[in-house]
């Protein structure tokens, strides 16, 4: 979603229930592991790895001790994280059991990008990096490292009560609003104040085949 008309994205709110694993995962060499990670990040554009991006993980893996996480197989791992263009900068994984509620804040200040995660309403994982450049997109992914294996199917899960704050109101920003595959529910983005801030109440993700993919 975006670029807004003027200005910048300066904060960005969003849920999820940590959904079902995934399932029918294979693996033929344990020092190559497989990995999927499902996430919604913020960046000044969109894929450009010159530009951070910011992206609180959920990360999953048939052997999440090779990840650095202490979750059980049937739980996700969760951790603030930042995409730069000199790699990965992430906290340490925290378990979330199945079904347990967790919440996201990204926000932007006085050049900074501070990233908030809570499980149950405990702060869980924190993070600050600089703003690279000022954010104009949020974008999510199903993202897979296929390793020495497969990564199986991913259910469907959907991300709830995303808000989207922008430092000067575009009343078209909703129609920024590209989807592959995704549904929200009810239709679309929604503003109350004349564009400023937009809601939905949940984009939702289809079942993903990573297998059918390659």
């Amino acid at each position: 979603m975006g670029p807004p008309a003027h200005g910048q994205i300066t904060k960005a709110t969003y849920s999820i229930a940590a959904p079902g694993v995934p399932q029918g995962t294979t693996v033929t060499d344990p020092r190559d592991e497989v990995w999927t990670s499902i996430w919604i990040g913020l960046s000044a554009t969109q894929g450009d790895a010159s530009n951070s991006l910011y992206q609180p993980l959920f990360n999953w893996s048939p052997d999440q001790k090779s990840q650095g996480c202490s979750a059980g197989a049937d739980e996700w791992c969760v951790a603030a994280s930042t995409y730069t263009s000199a790699g990965q900068v992430a906290q340490a994984y925290v378990p979330v059991a199945r079904d347990a509620p967790v919440d996201f804040e990204i926000t932007v200040h006085n050049n900074q990008v501070h990233q908030s995660v809570r499980v149950d309403g405990h702060r869980v994982s924190h993070q600050t990096d600089p703003l690279s450049n000022p954010l104009r997109y949020l974008y999510s992914a199903d993202e897979c490292y296929t390793g020495s294996g497969t990564c199986g199917s991913l259910p469907s899960y959907r991300w709830t009560n995303l808000t989207i704050v922008l430092s000067e109101a575009d009343p078209l920003f909703g129609q920024t609003l590209a989807l592959v595959g995704a549904t929200t529910s009810p239709p679309g983005f929604s503003t109350v104040d004349g564009g400023s801030t937009w809601h939905a109440a949940a984009v939702v993700i289809p079942l993903d085949d990573f297998t059918a993919k390659h």
